[in-house]
């Protein structure tokens, strides 16, 4: 067993792949060797997965898990982190587009004694860049959650989570879902479980283009909102 299982999810990420795993080294530096840093590379067509079997090669802290399917994020990592023991598991958006001086806190929530902890675009302090019409979309989302689960959340999307062992065993068992929503699920699922929880602010910024496409953004609204509604009648 190893204290950190630092996971990338990746599809399609090879602009931002290298640097991403960069970063995260150099955030694990106070751990010694005690951590992996696993890439979970699914479906790429961009040379993500070729880039990824590179740098696992040259340094035997990196581990890169390939599947051809597109499985999306949920899938991806519990794929990951059922393979691997540690006491902490964390994942980061490769695009980093929350500032990784932000990563030592994420892990020290766990280290703490909560059982996920996640950072918030939206809460006091934040600071957010993002297209304006994906930044209303997503806080008008987020507010849907919040109100119906009840779960004290403002942000349940951002790619910079961290969670305790108990709290991956548990997801293991009881999620459901493979694509985006997963992250929802997961808090939901620690919520109802009663779980330790913590939301910070960040500091986040937009990566992948100054504007939404329609047919990404409508795409995500049906994601979101079939997931939620198969969670409420869980």
């Amino acid at each position: 067993m190893v204290k950190i299982i630092a996971t990338l999810p990746c599809h399609n990420d090879v602009a931002f792949l290298e640097k991403a795993v960069d970063a995260m080294k150099k955030g694990l530096m106070s751990y010694g060797d005690d951590y992996l840093i696993v890439i979970a590379e699914d479906g790429s067509t961009d040379g993500s997965a070729e880039l990824a079997g590179k740098l696992a090669s040259s340094d035997t802290s990196i581990i890169h898990i390939h599947d051809e399917r597109k499985l999306g994020r949920g899938r991806a990592l519990m794929n990951a982190w059922k393979m691997f023991d540690g006491e902490i598991y964390a994942f980061i958006d490769c695009d980093l587009a929350t500032d990784m001086s932000f990563f030592p806190q994420l892990l020290g929530y766990i280290e703490e004694g909560y059982d996920l902890a996640t950072g918030s675009r939206y809460g006091e302090e934040a600071v957010t860049t993002r297209p304006f019409l994906r930044g209303i979309t997503s806080k008008a989302y987020n507010g849907i959650i919040r109100l119906v689960f009840n779960d004290g959340i403002r942000d349940h999307q951002c790619g910079f989570k961290a969670f305790s062992r108990v709290m991956v065993e548990h997801l293991l068992e009881e999620s459901r879902h493979d694509d985006w929503f997963w992250d929802t699920e997961a808090i939901v699922l620690a919520r109802r479980g009663g779980f330790k929880l913590v939301e910070f602010p960040v500091v986040w910024e937009e990566k992948k283009g100054s504007r939404t496409p329609l047919k990404r953004l409508l795409k995500d609204v049906w994601i979101h909102g079939k997931g939620l509604v198969k969670l409420l009648f869980r």
